[in-house]
């Protein structure tokens, strides 16, 4: 944000270490601009990515095989379980591991407490400098206490083990990756983040779990294309798993002009077929692709459009629109025709150095996204992966303002918090839960879109105020303290009824 380094872009995230290296080795010939924070910052950096940068390894320290105690808490080295590089290969084993302890109080939580632990290996390395594997595995487990609690975080109320029993836990990530620079093959799973905002993405983000995926990137310069088909976990109206559930997208990212980057994205959802290689084809334009195999209009398919200004040093304006559905014809129609059109969009400014204080990042987000946007008429291409939304957290019929800040108080002391003030309009359901009037604010009911107009903010009204704060220090390199504080408010005007919660999650973490 400060313009300091150049090439680094927020659209489609993570990046590869290759990436991050050249990135680093730009930062490197502009020490002097860097704050003294930053410096140190930079120097731990270079330390961990010392490997992709300088294809050595003298700042490593393997505990195999020649194990010293004195390298346990070495403050300065990059410590491995094992590490290993030659002209042609390298391989990198890490252990990684965190104990958690977590109690909450409030109206809809009571005042339970949960303790979990994890313990997780991670491989990866190169062949030939082209080839890259990834493979991380872990298990965990509930030591005492309320699983509820710990289902209130996304990755565990998926997980199938926890759900069975609420006791333990195991997630695994991986892929094998071809790259020459200006094309790159990949195929694995992976998180994914696609998009523009600060907080929750409208495109991926990391709300549900990671999902496989074979993806082709092509480079040149400052243009950036990627194609992506994914295989995603989803259910019908029953609670039945579906047969089989996939996602196609084309994103391409380009500088308009030199402080104004733009990325354009396709998403198509398709369900209970066999893969169709019309959705296969990387260099096609998937709406119409869709149009010619499926003219029923089953699938489930949406257009994105954001961009990333710099207006000046220090600041980075950005903003996005979600098309789930167009029809110019009834473009700011009012009446039930005017449903064709559905629309999500956020837009943000980050200020970075905010009010001269070194290593502050102020941020503001405004987000609104329409009736009925994610859903689709059937509850089997809906955007979302083992029940939870792909996209943004915040669900249709809703906007929510975001104000954040972040400050680094030392190169290894982070503090950081946010205000989510959101509005939602539900939908209408009886004692027995049956639908008695949608007013599109569920990703799960898009049935039911054209029996009256969609209005915003329509039904049962709920007013949120989320708040969180964060601290995570790292007082020996690679040893973690983590204090999460999270509240959560929730107001029905309507009934004049108020709901509060607050909860604290204690963590310690090693990644080794």
């Amino acid at each position: 944000i400060r313009g300091i380094i150049d090439g680094f872009h927020w659209g489609m995230l993570p990046l590869t270490r290759g990436e991050i290296a050249r990135l680093l080795d730009s930062l490197e010939a502009r020490r002097r601009d860097l704050s003294r924070i930053d410096r140190r910052k930079l120097r731990d950096f270079t330390v961990e990515f010392e490997y992709d940068m300088k294809k050595t390894l003298q700042k490593a320290s393997p505990f195999l095989p020649e194990f010293s105690f004195l390298t346990l808490f070495d403050n300065q080295r990059q410590k491995y379980l094992a590490a290993y590089e030659d002209s042609a290969a390298s391989l990198f084993v890490d252990g990684f591991g965190f104990f958690s302890y977590r109690i909450a109080s409030g109206d809809s939580t009571g005042s339970p407490f949960i303790s979990l632990g994890e313990l997780g290996l991670r491989v990866r390395g190169t062949l030939f400098d082209r080839l890259g594997f990834y493979l991380q595995i872990s298990n965990g487990v509930r030591f005492s206490g309320d699983p509820d609690l710990g289902r209130l975080e996304n990755r565990l109320k998926v997980n199938a083990k926890f759900q069975e029993k609420g006791k333990f836990f195991d997630f695994t990530t991986g892929y094998l990756r071809y790259d020459l620079d200006w094309l790159r093959m990949t195929i694995g799973r992976e998180q994914l983040l696609w998009g523009t905002g600060s907080a929750d993405r409208l495109i991926f983000s990391y709300n549900a779990p990671p999902f496989d995926f074979g993806r082709i990137d092509l480079r040149y310069k400052r243009v950036h294309y990627s194609f992506l088909h994914g295989s995603l976990v989803g259910s019908d109206s029953l609670g039945r798993q579906l047969s089989s559930k996939y996602v196609a997208t084309h994103r391409l990212e380009f500088d308009l002009f030199p402080r104004i980057r733009i990325g354009l994205s396709e998403i198509l959802f398709y369900s209970n077929q066999p893969l169709n290689f019309a959705y296969l084809n990387p260099l096609v334009f998937l709406t119409s692709a869709d149009l010619s195999v499926d003219p029923q209009n089953r699938n489930n398919m949406l257009i994105g459009i954001d961009l990333e200004i710099a207006p000046t040093r220090n600041v980075r304006v950005v903003g996005s629109l979600l098309i789930d559905d167009l029809n110019f014809e009834y473009l700011g129609l009012k009446d039930v025709r005017g449903n064709e059109n559905k629309f999500g969009w956020q837009w943000g400014i980050v200020w970075t150095d905010a009010f001269t204080v070194q290593n502050l990042s102020l941020s503001g987000e405004y987000t609104r996204i329409n009736p009925f946007v994610y859903s689709h008429r059937s509850i089997i291409n809906s955007y979302s992966h083992h029940n939870l939304p792909l996209g943004h957290s915040l669900q249709p019929n809703s906007d929510e303002w975001l104000f954040g800040f972040d400050f680094e108080a030392t190169h290894r002391l982070n503090l950081s918090g946010q205000i989510r003030l959101q509005r939602t309009g539900e939908n209408l359901v009886d004692l027995g839960g049956r639908m008695i009037y949608n007013v599109g604010s569920n990703i799960f009911r898009g049935d039911g879109d054209f029996v009256h107009p969609n209005v915003f903010l329509d039904g049962r009204r709920v007013n949120r105020a989320l708040l969180s704060a964060e601290l995570q220090w790292q007082p020996i390199k690679q040893y973690f303290v983590e204090v999460k504080y999270f509240y959560r408010s929730f107001r029905f005007p309507a009934g004049g009824r108020n709901l509060s919660d607050s909860i604290l999650w204690t963590t310690l973490r090693l990644d080794y």
